[in-house]
């Protein structure tokens, strides 16, 4: 009697499937993998002295963003505030700037508050220019003192709801939120200046001139 032949089993169809489901998702993720590696590569970095954060970009077409961390007692806040002015007359409408007053531990935040509540009441800029003058020109506390901040208040036209505004607290926890921000960015120095959310940059007009005028020509 003839012996049957012994058939060789036939490899399952759906392990071939598994390997060829595999050997799509290897390639699919090297693909991206490059992809991103080459997007990277290409990214375009302004010109300029900064730092660049793990944040993500703050970007408005044709605006340059900036949030400038400052204290009433920082002479360098004072020597930036002083040039200023020059840089943001050039750009305009291009760039939009916003103060993040600040103090550092253990110091009062009267001083926070004092600035808040006139911006609050539509004398921001008065007031940052009174403060800066008033301790640097006069040597006033303007760090603390509830009585020399209500007097630089006065200076600028503002009066009896300052004072009680002050003297309350009112701007006790907008001074907080500023205190979260400058952790939330590691600010360990004054002045600060973030550029479009992500961008440390060195705080010089010359510097901040080049970085605006950099990220502009991009857009």
């Amino acid at each position: 009697m003839a012996k049957k032949k012994q058939k060789i089993p036939e490899k399952k169809s759906g392990i071939q499937t598994i390997h060829i489901i595999l050997a799509l998702l290897v390639i699919s993720a090297l693909a991206i993998y490059f992809l991103n590696s080459g997007e990277k590569s290409t990214e375009k970095l302004p010109a300029g002295d900064y730092s660049k954060l793990s944040k993500p970009a703050d970007i408005t077409p044709g605006k340059v963003k900036i949030m400038e961390f400052m204290k009433f007692d920082c002479s360098h806040c004072y020597d930036l505030h002083k040039e200023m002015p020059q840089l943001l007359k050039k750009y305009g409408d291009k760039v939009e700037i916003k103060y993040i007053s600040i103090v550092f531990p253990k110091q009062s935040t009267k001083s926070i508050e004092a600035y808040t509540i006139a911006e609050q009441m539509g004398k921001g800029e008065e007031m940052r220019d009174a403060l800066f003058k008033a301790k640097f020109e006069q040597g006033m506390e303007v760090m603390e003192s509830n009585i020399a901040l209500e007097t630089v208040a006065a200076s600028i036209g503002l009066g009896t709801e300052f004072n009680q505004k002050l003297e309350s607290g009112a701007a006790k926890n907008a001074a907080n939120e500023n205190l979260n921000l400058m952790k939330e960015y590691n600010v360990e120095g004054t002045p600060t200046v973030i550029v479009n959310g992500n961008l440390m940059v060195v705080p010089t007009v010359t510097n901040l001139d080049t970085v605006i005028g950099s990220l502009l020509s991009e857009q």
